[in-house]
């Protein structure tokens, strides 16, 4: 934990040094606005905050102690909130150079806040350890963890670097394909702004799940245990896909009512389902990358994202300018197919697992379609139009009873998924997850 504590701290230090006497030029070179210097020095004493609270989280996850990293982001939320809510008011009258610069200051003491507390929680958790003689004895050198984490930081630069790239390109290519800029902007802003988040919402219970099983396919991983892995990541796979192909169909069959009801947009709703046939890419990408890692594969992810960044920049260089939204939105397609489909194909071939079509695919398709399209009409035939919440509730029971019916989940399945976030284990066999052995 020491050495894993002195990598991180060097490398977010090192970042924030950059950072505060890069400012100037990244305001007027890259965002052409003199009044991001302020924010931008005082986000970079941010950073070894976030370095040392990304170290503590990694140890209460790695621990399965995952109550303790929530407590933090909590206390990271709240002060952050506490602060802009006080001092809002008082700094907005001043103008958009001062508002930026008090929530710049709100974020940099609420991640520092986190970040002591996680401190704090960890002495405490290191004392009980040893006063219990727990020792882990490992031989653990910083090129160790150098050669692990170096490749996913990369891979994480790459994806937050390409996001900025995008949002600097796309707006161009729309003016030069004829939008003028207020209409670009408003493309762009639409699709990336209102219908991306809400298409990736139903993944925020995904994201935490995949988080916790990382530690239990490393473990298995480690013990060479090969058939528990196989079973972890093909549960994995399976549930992803059962939601993601859930929010996938619900998307697609009640996009008009939801950009009615959300942000009483048609144009919303039409976009919604364009793109809503992605979000099984979209899920499953975040939740492969997280077990590609796990098994050591980090090179792996960071050569997909290096070839994602590439095809993405010259498709935004070349096609938008061509064919406009439509170019946008084929962006998206290839991008996240081909970065999906080469983890994907990358995480079978590790672990030589089936991937069941039938089963993972096809049912869960059939169900989300029949249980859709059945509420739907139902409701259209009385002419209910106001009750879009209510029908989506029944969409879900019916889906999980037809699934239930046609044998694509047992009840073992569902227990098995809901022990990942109990504080008791009831079983003890390898095909069990154990996540909550320490949680």
């Amino acid at each position: 934990m020491k050495k894993a504590f002195i990598y991180s701290l060097f490398f977010s230090t090192l970042t924030s040094l950059l950072l505060y006497n890069g400012a100037e030029y990244i305001a007027l070179s890259w965002i052409q606005d003199p009044r991001a210097i302020r924010p931008l020095k005082i986000l970079s004493c941010s950073l070894p905050f976030v370095g040392m609270g990304a170290c503590f989280h990694g140890y209460f996850y790695g621990m399965r102690k995952v109550i303790k990293s929530i407590s933090t982001d909590i206390i990271e939320v709240s002060t952050l909130m506490i602060i802009i809510a006080s001092f809002l008011g008082i700094y907005l009258p001043k103008g958009l150079d001062y508002t930026c610069a008090l929530i710049s200051v709100g974020i940099t003491l609420a991640l520092s806040s986190s970040a002591v507390v996680c401190y704090i929680l960890y002495i405490f958790d290191k004392r009980h350890l040893k006063k219990y003689g727990y020792n882990r004895n490992a031989d653990c050198s910083l090129w160790g963890i150098s050669k692990i984490a170096f490749p996913i930081a990369c891979s994480a630069y790459i994806q937050t670097g390409l996001k900025t790239v995008e949002d600097i390109l796309i707006p161009d290519a729309l003016r030069k394909f004829g939008s003028s800029t207020s209409m670009s902007l408003s493309i762009f802003g639409m699709i990336k702004g209102m219908v991306l988040p809400i298409l990736y919402f139903p993944s925020i219970f995904l994201a935490s799940f995949s988080t916790l099983i990382i530690p239990e396919i490393s473990e298995a991983k480690a013990l060479n245990q090969t058939k528990r892995v196989n079973n972890i990541i093909a549960k994995v796979f399976k549930f992803t896909l059962l939601i993601a192909i859930f929010a996938s169909g619900l998307f697609m069959i009640f996009s008009t009512e939801l950009g009615l009801h959300i942000y009483n947009d048609l144009e919303v709703g039409f976009m919604m389902r364009i793109l809503a046939p992605l979000i099984p890419f979209m899920y499953l990408d975040r939740v492969v990358d997280g077990s590609l890692n796990a098994l050591d594969q980090q090179m792996s992810t960071l050569r997909y994202n290096l070839i994602d960044m590439a095809v993405r920049i010259f498709l935004i260089c070349f096609l938008i300018p061509k064919k406009g939204i439509v170019g946008f939105i084929i962006v998206l397609f290839t991008g996240t197919l081909l970065n999906s489909m080469l983890s994907i194909n990358r995480l079978l071939k590790v672990t030589k697992l089936d991937f069941l079509l039938g089963d993972w695919v096809l049912k869960p398709a059939f169900c989300v379609t029949i249980s859709s399209y059945a509420i739907k009409l139902t409701f259209d035939m009385f002419n209910i139009t106001n009750m879009i919440v209510f029908q989506i509730i029944l969409v879900v029971v019916f889906y999980l009873s037809l699934l239930f019916i046609i044998g694509c989940i047992k009840k073992k399945d569902i227990m098995w998924f809901l022990d990942a976030f109990k504080n008791d284990v009831k079983s003890e066999k390898i095909t069990d997850l154990g996540i909550t052995k320490r949680f």
